[in-house]
């Protein structure tokens, strides 16, 4: 018994290891000790993730003819059917440039169909065309699977926090945006 306890105390004790924060710190001590880490901050994943789905999401999808912000623009436009290019850039997460030229072609393919509103003729509303609803309705199944697929082993509970999480940070991200830059980029 006794020659463990001096084999043991020969050994150098390692200090417990502190617990990290659930999220970076500004603390200054910290910044000092606690090297930067990529994989610490929340927004890794979000692009990681972005970037695997948009190409599982893009290939399942021209099978059936369509790009990822094609049918973004399509799920916008079936949530709220009549909008302006502003409202649907800004459901649809799309660049309202980029936006103004799928439209135009989703319309030369009789997928939406644009009106002008008769108060101010510069802004067009957007409205979805009988093909373009189908196509939409025709797919859905496919596009449910895929998120199926995706969140796959996330407890229906888990999924009901990281909705009110996402929620969460994306008001904040709204609100740490510059409006300026935010209109502009969802001007009608």
């Amino acid at each position: 018994m006794y020659y463990i306890c001096i084999m043991a105390a020969a050994r150098p004790i390692k200090a417990p290891r502190r617990a990290a924060p659930p999220y970076p710190t500004a603390d200054r001590r910290a910044a000092t000790t606690i090297a930067y880490r990529i994989t610490d901050f929340p927004m890794h994943y979000f692009a990681a993730i972005r970037w695997y789905n948009q190409s599982s999401f893009g290939r399942m999808l021209r099978g059936c003819g369509l790009t990822v912000p094609a049918w973004r623009a399509l799920a916008a436009l079936h949530l709220k059917d009549g909008q302006t290019i502003g409202e649907v850039a800004q459901l649809a997460v799309v660049d309202r440039s980029s936006l103004g030229r799928l439209l135009d072609g989703m319309a030369k393919s009789g997928l939406v169909e644009r009106t002008p509103l008769p108060d101010d003729r510069r802004a067009v509303l957007i409205r979805l065309s009988a093909k373009g609803r189908r196509l939409f309705e025709d797919n859905v199944p496919r596009v449910q699977q895929h998120y199926h697929k995706l969140l796959k082993g996330v407890a229906p509970e888990e999924f009901e926090t990281l909705m009110r999480v996402l929620r969460r940070m994306k008001a904040n991200a709204q609100m740490m945006a510059d409006p300026l830059e935010v209109s502009a980029q969802g001007r009608s």
